[in-house]
């Protein structure tokens, strides 16, 4: 684990050039921060929604110093007695000082309520970070403001890009979720190559086959390499990949009793993944089993 201290700079982006619309949830925060104020807050959704990005847009608004810390990479309670409250506690700090914890919700809870204890009594303001809100706990999350941030569409896209690229905003949206982290880096990685980046988007759509056919289907191994490609290409939490099999299979015609067999197993893996320390892959291997054994067992 290591610190990361950035001071504001011109080149940041501001908030006003974040906000979309009266319902993004940076609107709330830049009236918040006109009125002087700005209390802990807890940024949640989905990977490359612009979390992280509004933290160091506050930063810049605020005239603060920023101390970084990605909690995904040590979890326990020692590392938020140490480092953390080091710089929470150090004299001198105060309004102009932002603690920001990225990937909260991979705390442990023992930590997360050590956490707790340190936004209460010490210095600066907490900004949170995290892809899943349900693992953040509730005494944690009720010390703090919470905005949900969701994938950007495809006119948000078209904001960000450059001009040469603007064209390819629906098909670049699509290809890669709505991530702007994702979008970005395909953007730059092609160099102003308008056919490259189209190619790009392209491989990207089509890395995966649709899992919600091979699960009408019965195709089992079909529907494992599927969801794992799935998760390959579309790097996410074992909830959010869950999410997005479930909006696929809702757009299509399944027989009502797979489907309650399919809902009772989706249901039992949402709990699962926000309770065992399955990786992703056995994590699918379970949820894909699971489903065969309902599955094929009702139908002998």
């Amino acid at each position: 684990m290591f610190i990361v201290l950035f001071r504001p700079r011109a080149g940041s982006m501001r908030l006003e050039e974040m906000v979309h619309d009266e319902e993004h949830p940076l609107r709330a925060i830049k009236d918040m921060l006109a009125w002087g104020k700005c209390p802990d807050l807890l940024l949640y959704g989905p990977p490359g929604t612009g979390k992280t990005t509004t933290a160091h847009a506050i930063s810049y608004e605020i005239g603060a110093d920023i101390y970084e810390f990605n909690a995904s990479d040590e979890r326990g309670i020692d590392f938020i007695r140490t480092r953390v409250k080091q710089v929470a506690t150090q004299r001198g700090y105060g309004e102009h000082t932002i603690i920001l914890l990225d990937e909260a919700d991979g705390l442990t809870k023992q930590a997360q309520d050590a956490l707790r204890r340190i936004i209460e009594t010490g210095h600066g303001l907490f900004i949170l970070t995290a892809n899943e809100p349900a693992n953040i706990i509730p005494a944690l999350k009720s010390r703090c403001v919470s905005y949900a941030f969701r994938p950007y569409n495809a006119k948000e896209v078209e904001m960000f890009l450059p001009d040469w690229a603007k064209p390819l905003a629906v098909e670049t949206c699509n290809a890669y979720n709505g991530d702007l982290r994702r979008i970005s880096l395909a953007v730059e990685s092609v160099n102003e190559d308008f056919d490259g980046l189209k190619a790009m988007a392209g491989a990207a759509a089509k890395a995966y086959s649709d899992p919600a056919l091979s699960l009408i289907g019965g195709d089992w191994e079909g529907l494992r390499k599927e969801l794992q490609a799935l998760a390959a290409h579309h790097p996410s939490s074992n909830t959010a990949l869950l999410n997005r099999l479930h909006q696929k299979v809702r757009q299509l015609d399944m027989e009502p009793t797979r489907f309650h067999h399919y809902s009772r197993i989706w249901g039992d893996a949402v709990l699962a993944a926000h309770q065992w320390p399955l990786s992703q892959e056995g994590f699918i291997d379970w949820f894909v089993g699971s489903l065969a054994s309902l599955w094929d067992g009702k139908e002998e």
